[in-house]
């Protein structure tokens, strides 16, 4: 039921999103399109760029590329964290800067075929490892899956550093 209504959330939003496009560039571009094309169309885009999220298991939240995530790690030192994830992140993809001024990771990913990039920080502070990822550009809402991917690429690593500190 879970997986159905995930599903429902995510047709719902990317139909209202096809409509209001529809509704927005028909005009400027001088169509006089009826509503049950605009409709009909809306739905088979909506089932198109729904349908290969729920294959990879991504929920409704999943889809942008806005994620902002806390993880306890006692042990945790920066270096060590830095150290293994730059041999998580290709250079060929992504550019790391390490600052222990202010205990903070920088990783940008670069642009390609399924993404613009995004920027992702991680900050240490006390016991906490805070871990935010953003689009490169603000209008690069949705995310193809590699900002996901950058996260829980991030949260394996803390996981195993935590581990292997105590």
């Amino acid at each position: 039921m879970k997986d159905l209504r995930s599903f429902l959330v995510s047709l719902f939003i990317f139909f209202l999103l096809s409509i209001l496009g529809e509704y927005l560039v028909g005009p400027l571009m001088g169509d006089d399109i009826p509503l049950w094309k605009i409709l009909a169309v809306s739905l088979i885009t909506a089932l198109m760029s729904v349908i290969p999220l729920q294959k990879r298991g991504l929920k409704p939240g999943d889809i942008l590329k806005y994620f902002k995530r806390t993880y306890f790690a006692p042990e945790i030192r920066l270096y060590s964290l830095y150290t293994a994830l730059l041999e998580r992140f290709p250079d060929s993809q992504f550019q790391l800067k390490l600052d222990e001024e202010a205990q903070k990771i920088s990783i940008r990913r670069k642009a390609n075929w399924r993404s613009f990039g995004e920027v992702i920080g991680i900050s240490l502070k006390d016991s906490e490892v805070r871990v935010s990822v953003r689009p490169k550009y603000y209008l690069d809402l949705f995310d193809q899956g590699q900002a996901l991917e950058s996260l829980q690429t991030i949260e394996k690593t803390i996981k195993m550093k935590t581990q292997n500190a105590s």
